[in-house]
């Protein structure tokens, strides 16, 4: 009897994402150590606000509030402020985000065991801890993860077909992501930049909706940018820079007095000496935030440092490029994974926490390096979209290191989930690309 491929295919990839919402759904939800983060009660507070008050989406920082960027307070209001809720809305999402991202992969593979490998092993690539485990903390990681990946999916949609509905839904992916940090929207940014040429290249829209979503996405950085500065959410991110990793080098730090930044000698002395922003380092940096010392500083930071900094790091590359750290440490903060003091893996996320990452940065490396080729010889965009995703990849991690001395390993770890995601998927296109052109072979030979 002749087994229907199409009937199979649709079968095994209902029970591989039933088997993976229970694997992700089911397990009792942990009381979130969110207490142990300033940043809950923020996002809590935040959430409380009416939808029509722009105290949700650019509210003044107060007394014992630091305002946040809103799509977490956004989630958390749908969970009715219930940190219970708002654990068990995040593993929802996840969820979604990725089968909608697995979907999009699968469009672009046309072999019917490639496709069947496709779907069980990302599948269970996304049940490693490292990525799942954030879902259980009330922190902005669990879903600015997620709607990366969303993004990623509506990215590709879009490039299947340019319809006003996928550009709508690429529209708000972008919006909603953009939101979670405020990083993203640099990100962002170069994206759609990046996509002028590629859609030029590769004829895909026309030239005025990519032109159109560019001038959106630099919209979006200003209008973040300016909730930025109302909510006045980098004067602890550039401070911590500036203790962290300029307070440690004279010539640095002489840039900065001259620049008129107060506090110079005071920063020298309690900060000089820092080698390595470990557990006590950080904590060091906390008991400032409250210390009148530091009040004229905190106040120029508010009213110049920013500028300041980025006006530093354009003109000090040595800097941005972080050769001014060891290669040892820039490198474990790169590719940091499996954080332990975030989170403990549990149940079945064993498996996966035993089996990634797989590979290192030569094989990334390499994977880039072969997606360039298979892009410039087939010319199709799902090597153009993850060859891109390699360079957002590299550039979110030095806008980001260089934005926050402080939690690197935290706010970084989402890199080596990129680059295992495009190197598993580069191994399955690959083998794709193969299978077909086998294929191809033998019916010319018959």
């Amino acid at each position: 009897m002749k087994i229907d491929k199409n009937k199979l295919y649709k079968f095994l990839f209902a029970i591989g994402l039933l088997c993976f919402c229970y694997i992700i759904l089911a397990p009792k939800t942990i009381d979130p150590q969110g207490e142990w983060y300033p940043d809950v009660n923020d996002y809590k507070a935040q959430s409380q606000s009416s939808l029509t008050s722009s105290d949700f989406y650019a509210p003044k920082p107060t007394a014992g509030f630091s305002p946040r960027p809103f799509t977490v307070p956004l989630f958390l209001k749908i969970a009715g402020s219930n940190f219970y809720n708002m654990i068990i809305l995040q593993k929802i999402i996840y969820c979604i985000c990725i089968i909608s991202l697995l979907i999009a992969i699968l469009n672009f593979i046309s072999n019917f065991w490639v496709k069947i490998i496709t779907q069980f092993g990302l599948l269970f690539f996304f049940t490693w801890w490292n990525i799942v485990g954030w879902s259980n903390l009330l922190v902005s990681e669990s879903l600015s993860i997620s709607l990366m990946f969303l993004w990623f999916s509506v990215i590709l949609f879009y490039y299947k077909k340019q319809s006003v509905l996928n550009t709508v839904f690429l529209i708000v992916a972008s919006f909603l992501l953009s939101f979670t940090r405020d990083t993203w929207p640099y990100i962002i940014l170069l994206f759609f930049l990046l996509n002028i040429f590629i859609s030029k290249f590769l004829a895909i829209g026309s030239i005025k909706k990519n032109m159109s979503l560019f001038v959106f996405s630099i919209c979006l950085f200003f209008t973040q940018n300016y909730t930025s500065n109302v909510g006045e959410r980098y004067r602890l991110p550039v401070f911590n820079s500036i203790a962290g990793r300029i307070a440690q080098n004279d010539d640095y730090l002489a840039w900065f007095k001259n620049e008129g930044m107060p506090k110079g000698d005071t920063l020298k002395a309690d900060f000089g000496n820092i080698q390595n922003l470990d557990v006590n380092g950080r904590a060091l940096i906390y008991t400032r935030y409250l210390d009148s010392t530091y009040t004229t500083l905190f106040k120029w930071v508010v009213k110049d440092g920013k500028n300041k900094y980025q006006k530093f790091l354009v003109t000090h590359p040595y800097y941005f490029f972080l050769q001014d750290l060891s290669g040892d440490v820039v490198k474990e903060n790169l590719f940091s994974y499996n954080i332990y003091y975030y989170q403990q893996e549990e149940g079945f996320f064993v498996n996966a926490y035993h089996v990634f990452p797989i590979f290192n940065l030569w094989f990334y490396l390499l994977f880039f390096l072969l997606l360039l080729f298979l892009f410039f010889k087939t010319k199709k965009t799902i090597y153009a979209f993850l060859a891109t995703i390699f360079i957002l990849c590299v550039v979110n991690a030095l806008i980001t290191y260089n934005a926050d001395s402080l939690e690197i390993k935290r706010h970084l770890f989402i890199t080596t989930i990129i680059l295992e995601f495009i190197s598993i998927s580069t191994l399955i296109l690959l083998a794709d690309y193969i299978s077909n052109l086998l294929i191809k072979k033998r019916s010319k030979t018959l």
